[in-house]
């Protein structure tokens, strides 16, 4: 097993890609697997990943992956270490009974401290070392990650460092040559692309390219987020543009730490946003960080239920965007409504179609879609953001933020709530229903007087099938975050003042409650928590039904129904 390590921004990404690209030319290139932050960072999709790219070249372990899925449909559903043996050493040993050899081959892993969990990580690191010990497998396992204490710490124990060759990439000088060659063919690139080959000869000057390259530190993030910045718009301000990069640089600085002069071009690209649309930015900036558009696969984050939830226009988000544009992607979704399917009717609620209609996973994701994905260029602009000293007033993770984040949704909530009415709601076993979990409740459907649902949005599509959709989700998603269980809600409330807390007892928990089942009916099965142990929740027509995931119930469910009857008895 081969482990390279190093700070942020230092390349490691580029040369596991290189890397694994070389050995696919090569044939010698098993899989590869890229953890991103807010993309792709959810850890049961590593061995499940591995063991399907793995199917696409080896056709006889393909058999074999087939064979064990067909005995047992639950594997990709089950716990990592029952995913390792059951998609990749079972069947590896089962061709090795049949006298059928697979060649060596290497497995990078990329971006681990990315993943979710730092006991997770590790799991992940023992998994593969227990499996190296063994030989169990024929391939040779490369991870790159950051140096984060937990990771250290597990492939500093003697059973993981026994078979681990480390590998430190430092912040280092070296690089500086091959910067200056990206730097100035990405320069060359900005004149051509504007028709100006007459200053290639003169922009930028030497002692610019020097100053870069000094501000870059080593990292190749400095420059890139630079280029980004001064090449767009595609306009001819691109030198105005270097040159406040420049000053800004120029400016005496307190900071020491490796990753200053990255930061002082993240406050700059910062502070050029008008005062009138930062906060929209930040709380922008901060959806995009902890909400991608699928939980399932953390992938970029919709930009239209983002507008939604903070009232954004879309006037104010692409002048967000357009400041932003050296750090944040912009993804434009080109797919047209009529492929969603041709029957929909649009003048009509996306809640209110002919029977017919199954709402699925796919034309969530479509609609969510509609006005664009975000995501950021690196995480160093992710760590900026979070880190108060680095990111000072613009940060997105102080008390003084979180508080105006809950002032902002409390009123999201109510006004969401004002504008709809329950359709009944009753039951035959309310005390049941109490007990287990089981929420019982009904429709939501526009208050009277409400025109459509187009006109509560700040950027609405134009049709009721997709606005409606936009709406009730936005609404969910601010009734989840402001949930006695949601995880990031807990983790700050620390930091809202009691009074200001109080303000959770005016909430309609109700409409809460008939939302979350109209929006899960687009799940067959979703991954949760309850109550912080491992489960799924499935819907059905009005209700909500939680379940604890199997490996989890003997040991958690006895204990958890006592907390429930005693809380039961106690609230009663």
């Amino acid at each position: 097993m081969y482990w390279m390590r190093g700070p942020a921004g230092v390349g490691k990404s580029s040369i596991a890609q290189t890397c694994a690209e070389q050995l696919k030319n090569t044939g010698r290139l098993g899989a590869a697997f890229f953890f991103t932050v807010n993309q792709h960072n959810n850890p049961w999709h590593l061995f499940t990943t591995i063991a399907y790219e793995l199917t696409t070249m080896l056709p006889d372990y393909r058999v074999a992956v087939d064979e064990r899925i067909s005995k047992d449909k639950n594997v990709v559903d089950k716990r990592l270490p029952s995913q390792f043996e059951s998609l990749i050493v079972e069947p590896l040993q089962e061709l090795k009974k049949q006298g059928k050899r697979i060649q060596p081959k290497a497995i990078f892993i990329d971006g681990l401290d990315e993943c979710l969990g730092e006991a997770t990580r590790a799991e992940i690191i023992e998994i593969i070392a227990s499996s190296v010990r063994a030989k169990s497998t024929p391939f040779c396992w490369a991870i790159f990650s950051r140096a984060e204490p937990h990771i250290v710490s597990t492939f500093n124990q003697d059973s993981v460092a026994s078979v681990t060759h480390s590998v430190v990439l430092p912040i280092s000088r070296e690089a500086d040559a091959e910067i200056e060659m990206y730097l100035r063919g990405e320069f060359r690139n900005i004149l051509e692309r504007r028709g100006c080959r007459q200053l290639l000869s003169i922009w930028p000057p030497d002692s610019d390219i020097k100053i870069l390259i000094n501000a870059a530190n080593g990292l190749f993030a400095h420059p890139t987020a630079v280029l980004r910045h001064v090449a767009y718009p595609p306009d001819w301000q691109f030198r105005e543009r270097l040159q406040s990069v420049l000053n800004g640089l120029s400016r005496p600085g307190k900071r020491s730490f490796a990753f200053s002069q990255l930061d002082t071009l993240y406050i700059h690209i910062m502070s050029q946003m008008p005062s009138r649309i930062l906060l929209s930015a930040q709380f922008l900036l901060y959806f995009v960080m902890f909400y991608p558009t699928s939980q399932a696969t953390k992938g970029p984050s919709s930009a239209a239920v983002g507008c939604c939830l903070f009232g954004i226009s879309e006037s104010t988000f692409r002048d967000i965007c357009h400041h932003l544009h050296a750090v944040i992607a912009y993804e434009v979704s080109f797919d047209t409504l009529s492929s969603i399917d041709p029957c929909v009717d649009f003048t009509r609620s996306f809640y209110d179609q002919d029977q017919w209609f199954r709402p699925c996973m796919l034309i969530r994701n479509h609609l969510l879609s509609v006005h664009g994905l975000l995501r950021f260029y690196h995480k160093s602009f992710y760590d900026f953001l979070r880190d108060p000293a680095r990111s000072g007033i613009f940060c997105v993770n102080t008390s003084a933020f979180h508080i105006k984040l809950f002032h902002h949704l409390i009123q999201h909530h109510h006004h969401c709530a004002s504008t709809y009415v329950i359709q009944g709601s009753s039951t035959s076993f309310p005390a049941l229903c109490l007990l287990l979990d089981l929420l019982v409740v009904s429709d939501l459907v526009l208050a009277p007087g409400v025109i459509s649902s187009s006109s509560l949005l700040s950027w609405p599509q134009g049709t009721e099938f997709v606005d409606s959709f936009l709406r009730l989700f936005s609404f969910y998603w601010v009734s989840r975050r402001l949930s006695h269980d949601n995880w990031r809600f807990c983790q700050h409330i620390g930091d809202i003042p009691l009074g200001t807390l109080q303000q959770l007892a005016a909430i309609d928990y109700r409409k809460s409650l008939a939302v979350e089942r109209i929006v899960k009916d687009l799940y067959v099965k979703v991954e949760h928590s309850i109550f912080g142990t491992p489960g799924i929740v499935k819907t059905s027509s009005h209700t909500i039904f939680k379940c604890i995931r199997t490996d989890e119930f003997h040991n958690r469910v006895p204990a958890f129904l006592s907390v429930r009857l005693e809380y039961r008895q106690f609230i009663n």
